[in-house]
C-alpha cells in the first residue's frame, strides 16, 4: 500500500440505498482511476471520516486526499470536514492531508441534468 490515500467523503445517509449507490461511485472511481480510493461518510453513515483515517493510517498511510462529494461549499466543507482533519492531524504523526473542491458548478452537471430531464416523463 503506498503511504497515500485517496477519500471520497459523502454527506451519509440512514437509507441504505444511497449508501450504496455512494459505496458503488466509490468503487467506480477506483476502478476508473486505478487509485487508492475509500469512501467515507460525515453524518449517519459508516465508515465515518475518522473511522477511514484511523484504519488507513495504521496500515501506513500518512497523506489523505479528502475529496467531497458535495454540491455546494457549504458549512460541513468550510468548517467540519478542515475542523476533524486537523484534530486527525494532532492525534497521527506524519499525517498530512488536502482537500479538493465541491462538484460545484462544472458544465459535465448540465449534461447530466439534461439527461434527467430527458428521462422523466
Amino acid at each position: 500500500m503506498s503511504n497515500q490515500a485517496t477519500i471520497i467523503l459523502g454527506h451519509g445517509s440512514r437509507s441504505a440505498e444511497a449508501v450504496k449507490t455512494f459505496e458503488g461511485i466509490v468503487a467506480l472511481v477506483s476502478q476508473k482511476s486505478g487509485l487508492d480510493v475509500h469512501g467515507a461518510h460525515m453524518e449517519h453513515a459508516t465508515p465515518t471520516l475518522v473511522d477511514t483515517i484511523e484504519k488507513l493510517y495504521s496500515r501506513g498511510v500518512l497523506h489523505f486526499k479528502i475529496i467531497p462529494y458535495f454540491l455546494y461549499n457549504g458549512n460541513h466543507i468550510k468548517i467540519d470536514i478542515p475542523g476533524i482533519l486537523e484534530t486527525e492531524k494532532a492525534r497521527h504523526e506524519g499525517m498530512t492531508y488536502s482537500i479538493g473542491s465541491p462538484i460545484g458548478f462544472d458544465p459535465l452537471m448540465a449534461d447530466i441534468l439534461i439527461k434527467k430531464i430527458a428521462e422523466t416523463r
